[in-house]
């Protein structure tokens, strides 16, 4: 007879879990894990999100790490809890954005995006791999953007941001093919986040553009978590845009050009700063 899937099979570490959508993750998956790290900046809501959680599903042990994601030690935290309770599932969450022309944008501010959004999560899958490998089956969930196939005004350093983590992904999906680790991009579109509040939020409005709630992408996450896709787009025309920016990135130059001076119309009178939840 075929053994019984394990009612709570994962232990997982969620980063960027203080943020809407990562508070929203946290939910959806709290009725799937054994345990749970929870890591953000933000003390009170990790407080919070960890109360929420035992309330809800008293199965669940939740460990809580405030820390900045730039900073190594974060990274070897992460590593010890995952070696003592046998991670199988990471969740790469954490991102901050600067929206605004890269001409007005602090180089440290530029930088401070693809430090967290690409090379924190660079240095955190050296740290964890080992403890992943060593488990029958096990999830890496990169969690991107659809302006990782798209490169769009005033997101620039976004942008380079995801793109390189969709490479990133795609090599180390490949490279760990024979092995029990699945390696996945998984790409929301405009979510209704704080990192999309401001001038974002008056574009998108302008535009016509309804992001998603981040109960709706928690769901496409238990999707992805399912699915054998080593990317997983969410929304239409999005996926399809991402498609044709691929195959004739000239189509996608043309389209956006007319949308251009909306964005720019949009860009933050002052300089804009990142910021990370």
């Amino acid at each position: 007879m075929p053994t019984k899937p394990a009612p709570h099979p994962y232990r997982a570490i969620i980063t960027g879990a203080t943020g809407g959508l990562g508070q929203a993750m946290a939910l959806a998956l709290g009725p799937q894990c054994s345990h749970m790290l929870l890591v953000g900046r933000q003390n009170a809501a990790l407080h919070s999100l960890h109360q929420t959680l035992k309330h809800t599903h008293p199965q669940l042990q939740v460990d809580t790490l405030s820390g900045d994601l730039k900073q190594t030690l974060t990274a070897h935290t992460m590593q010890q809890w995952a070696q003592q309770h046998g991670c199988n599932l990471w969740i790469a969450n954490a991102g901050i954005n600067c929206f605004g022309p890269a001409e007005h944008t602090p180089v440290a501010s530029q930088l401070a995006i693809v430090h967290t959004n690409l090379s924190a999560t660079l240095e955190q899958s050296h740290m964890l791999l080992p403890t992943l490998l060593a488990q029958p089956s096990a999830q890496m969930v990169l969690v991107g953007s659809m302006l990782g196939y798209i490169g769009y005004p005033g997101n620039a350093a976004y942008c380079a941001s995801k793109f390189g983590l969709r490479g990133y992904a795609q090599a180390l999906h490949r490279e760990l093919a024979h092995t029990s680790v699945r390696v996945k991009y998984f790409a929301p579109r405009a979510v209704d986040t704080a990192i999309n509040h401001g001038p974002v939020r008056a574009m998108q409005q302008a535009m016509g553009i309804q992001p998603d709630s981040p109960q709706r992408v928690a769901e496409h996450l238990l999707a992805c978590l399912k699915s054998c896709k080593a990317e997983y787009k969410i929304g239409f025309p999005e996926r399809f845009y991402a498609f044709l920016n691929q195959l004739c990135p000239w189509l996608t130059s043309q389209a956006i050009a007319k949308q251009l001076p909306i964005v720019q119309n949009h860009y933050p009178t002052q300089p804009p700063s990142g910021e990370q939840p």
